[in-house]
């Protein structure tokens, strides 16, 4: 029973009690006030109940069932136990957003140079810079120097190599074989010589050398035996070692002149004549590994010279041996697919043994032979050279196998025979002026017939070299000039 109803428990019984018995009136009154408050109510077992705690008092239990905190003794904490075992680690928590970026460190000291790497390979060469210590004029007092550069030898086409030092093609009329000549000096005075091509019975005539965009020798000529168009590519300066392709194999090229140039593209051009119709070659790539060839003429041609024009399209002059004139063609691209033709000079029979280059006004310029006059000079009116002005440079039965080149003075330098009376000479030709209307020509190789199939370039000394044939000594010889004009012991007074 709940201690808290004991008190109203007990009253009541007491009060029962008293209704319930028989007693007269007044001592039932009085009983009844004795039993309304029975004197023992508020105790249990005879201790007195109070709702403040005092001594020798029940103090009953609060609503919660618990007794006021004021009564309970004050806590004492005790000390504190020891440290238990570490829980499990609990899963990591989610990334936080990332903080601003902190402020630049200092700057840390420099480290230790590493090791120095392996060398690489060595690079091509490059070209040869333009020619230092001499004057314009380049009035050197020696004479020419003259050496032979292939016993044997027939026709012959000559360059300044990267090197600058002479590179001349030759065909050995002896071995019927292609040969390479590279000078080791600008006069020639020693020189290495390598066979390119005896690869058949007759091959290697009227070569044309060139200098490609990779700074190597590239060689036009005929294959006699096959009637076919090859290329050699050298693969160093000196042409020790070559590659060789018949790029036209049509059977019926001709024993005639080739002309080798490089046009804009970086790739040879070669002019030739194929069943008496010039056309022009175009190599696909450096290497002339392969060619497309486009006609430049219908007509029965012969003596092509090419070049590349101002405008960096192909120039060619030709003779046209069907009229007997003077010819030539301006390509409108570089593969020379299309082209437009002029004639130059009609007078007579011109237009033989002709060669072109460009003069420094950007023109052209081109030595040929007329039968009636001699060696003349064409100067191109514009760069397609749709009109030119003519000029005879040295009168007679003079300018066959001429060769023209820029000097560099600017004026045009000419290497011819003159095969007047009983000369038979080898002779140089120096322009008075841009435009060839006159010449000094001096007579430069003079004992027994010299002087064929000339070839002419200028090498890294600013001075021409000749390469001809002594048809006498059955040979190729190479000329040194000491000046631009070839004159021997040249004094100013």
């Amino acid at each position: 029973m709940n201690r808290q109803r004991l008190p109203v428990v007990l009253a009541a019984a007491a009060l029962l009690v008293a209704v319930l018995s028989a007693t007269p009136n007044g001592i039932a009154g009085s009983a009844v006030r004795v039993a309304l408050f029975a004197k023992n109510a508020a105790k249990v077992g005879g201790i007195a109940a109070s709702k403040k705690p005092k001594a020798g008092k029940l103090l009953p239990l609060g609503k919660n069932g618990k007794f006021p905190a004021s009564v309970l003794p004050v806590a004492v904490r005790g000390p504190a136990g020891p440290a238990g075992p570490e829980g499990a680690r609990g899963p990591a928590g989610s990334a936080g957003p990332q903080g601003s970026q902190g402020i630049q460190g200092l700057r840390g000291f420099k480290g230790a140079t590493g090791p120095a790497g392996p060398q690489g390979t060595t690079g091509l060469q490059g070209a040869v810079g333009p020619p230092g210590g001499f004057g314009l004029l380049n009035l050197g007092r020696a004479t020419v120097s003259r050496v032979t550069l292939d016993a044997g030898g027939a026709h012959s086409s000559v360059t300044a190599g990267a090197d600058g030092f002479p590179l001349v093609a030759v065909f050995d009329d002896a071995a019927k074989s292609l040969v390479v000549v590279h000078c080791n000096d600008a006069a020639c005075s020693s020189k290495t010589s390598t066979t390119v091509d005896a690869s058949v019975a007759d091959v290697g005539r009227y070569p044309s050398v060139t200098i490609g965009s990779d700074g190597l020798g590239l060689i036009g000529y005929v294959d006699a035996t096959s009637g076919a168009l090859k290329a050699a590519h050298c693969t160093n300066v000196a042409c020790t070692a070559s590659t060789r392709t018949a790029i036209v194999s049509s059977g019926t090229v001709v024993q005639d002149y080739t002309s080798a140039t490089v046009g804009l593209d970086g790739f040879g051009l070669i002019a030739y004549v194929d069943n008496g119709q010039l056309r022009v070659a175009h190599c696909s790539n450096v290497l002339c590994s392969a060619a497309t060839s486009n006609p430049i003429d219908s007509t029965t041609t012969a003596y092509a010279s090419l070049a590349i024009g101002a405008d960096g399209l192909p120039l060619v002059s030709y003779f046209d041996s069907g009229n007997a004139d003077l010819k030539v063609a301006h390509c409108a691209d570089a593969l020379c697919a299309s082209v437009g033709g002029t004639t130059l000079d009609s007078t007579g029979t011109v237009g033989l043994y002709t060669s072109l280059t460009i003069g420094s006004d950007g023109l052209g310029l081109i030595s040929y032979r007329s039968v009636s006059g001699g060696l003349n000079v064409a100067h191109c009116s514009d760069v397609a050279c749709s009109a030119a002005s003519t000029h005879t440079v040295d009168a007679g039965i003079k300018g066959e196998y001429s060769a023209i080149t820029l000097g560099v003075d600017g004026l045009g330098v000419i290497s011819y025979y003159d095969g007047s009376g009983g000369s038979q000479d080898l002779k140089v030709a120096h322009c008075a002026d841009v435009l060839c209307d006159a010449a000094t020509s001096v007579a430069v190789d003079t004992p027994g017939n010299v002087g064929w199939s000339t070839s002419i370039t200028v090498g890294a000394d600013g001075l021409p070299f000749v390469s001809y044939r002594d048809v006498d000594g059955l040979q190729v010889k190479g000329l040194h000039c000491p000046n631009v004009f070839c004159v021997p012991y040249l004094r100013r007074r």
